[in-house]
């Protein structure tokens, strides 16, 4: 289309033009002043249309049309294309993203399953299999070495109750035919009766003896009771004295340097009690039982028979006996409580015999502080 639109905005359509434009606003204003330029879009008869105007000075303005109508298609086909490019884009890169994710949280599933199933099971001897070096793997490390430790605590408890009920029943039977004994009182005769009940007597000890020695390893080496500093070298002298009236057969020497140690002082008292104990045990009467605390370790020497080669790699074990020890009282614990007071302390406990006989048990009870000097 073109037409000539006047200074007045009359307008003036070329004889081969397919039809008139409207004459708009800006339209006049450009025919009107014969100068300036302007483009917009029209419709015209439901004819989508560019417009071209040009003022022309004096005669006003040339307005010039172009159909839009192949541009709208093409601008319609590529947008149509540009729609269904972008969905499919948007379902590849969800599908990519699920099998991404899929792909990357199948080891985390896996994990999950199997920690499931170990969960469930009745025993703790499965483990997750470890294969890499990343974070998933590392978890896997860790989740084995907790459960390995919870198998460890368990079967420690399993041996420690098994253990402690074959031990029970020999003092809890001997007690029982002793009191079974007893309700014939009347028949016996005064001396022997007077032994039945120093025997009842001596079991019921060694019962409780047993028991609280039993207690005492099911605390296991760690507990919620509070630490503190504890004079090392006060509770052996304490610790000493008291048995040097209870067994004045035997001779005690000591030298013992300040120490203190942080810990608990009910267990660490109790493992210096049963060093001692085992040291009476295996002296003979008028021995010499030597204690020094020096640096820091705690050293018990008796002058007895020591440690038979084959049972010094077991002193330590809980109710381990050693043969020649078969026939003393006893329940086999009081080296296994002194190794787990020890250890509880961050400390250590080492057996071995003297060079000129008796055995020799040390121990440290991890840190300790305090001039090296004998106290007064």
């Amino acid at each position: 289309m073109l037409q000539l639109v006047t200074p007045s905005g009359e307008p003036r359509t070329a004889p081969f033009s397919n039809g008139e434009l409207p004459v708009t606003e800006q339209v006049q204003d450009i025919a009107a002043s014969g100068e300036g330029q302007a483009y917009f879009d029209q419709t015209v008869d439901g004819e989508h249309l560019r417009v071209l105007v040009q003022g022309v000075g004096p005669r006003g303005a040339i307005e010039v049309a172009r159909p839009l109508d192949e541009v709208d298609r093409s601008l319609d086909r590529a947008l149509a294309t540009l729609t269904i490019v972008g969905l499919l884009g948007i379902a590849l890169a969800v599908g990519l993203g699920l099998l991404v994710a899929r792909t990357a949280l199948a080891p985390i599933a896996a994990f999950t399953r199997r920690t499931e199933e170990l969960a469930a099971a009745p025993d703790l001897s499965g483990r997750l299999d470890v294969e890499g070096g990343d974070e998933l793997a590392r978890l896997a490390e860790s989740f084995n070495l907790t459960l390995a430790a919870l198998e460890r605590s368990l079967e420690s408890q399993r041996h420690l109750v098994a253990d402690a009920s074959h031990e029970l029943r020999t003092p809890i039977a001997s007690l029982r035919a002793n009191i079974q004994i007893l309700e014939d009182a009347d028949r016996l005769p005064p001396e022997e009766l007077a032994g039945l009940r120093s025997d009842i007597i001596l079991e019921l000890d060694e019962l409780t003896a047993l028991v609280a020695d039993v207690v005492e390893l099911a605390r296991g080496a760690k507990t919620d009771d509070d630490e503190d500093d504890v004079r090392l070298d006060r509770i052996a002298a304490d610790l000493v004295e008291r048995d040097r009236r209870r067994w004045p057969g035997l001779v005690y020497q000591t030298r013992l340097e300040r120490t203190v140690v942080t810990g608990q002082p009910e267990r660490v008292q109790r493992a210096v009690s049963n060093l001692l104990d085992n040291a009476r045990k295996w002296s003979p009467d008028g021995g010499t039982v030597e204690v020094v605390l020096a640096g820091g370790e705690l050293t018990v020497r008796d002058h007895g028979p020591g440690f038979a080669r084959e049972d010094i790699e077991h002193v330590f074990d809980r109710f381990y006996r050693a043969e020649s020890a078969r026939g003393m009282q006893g329940s086999g614990l009081g080296l296994a409580i002194v190794r787990q007071s020890v250890e509880s302390h961050g400390g250590w406990v080492r057996a071995e015999n003297a060079s000129d006989g008796g055995a020799v048990v040390t121990a440290c009870f991890g840190a300790h502080t305090g001039p090296l000097e004998t106290p007064a």
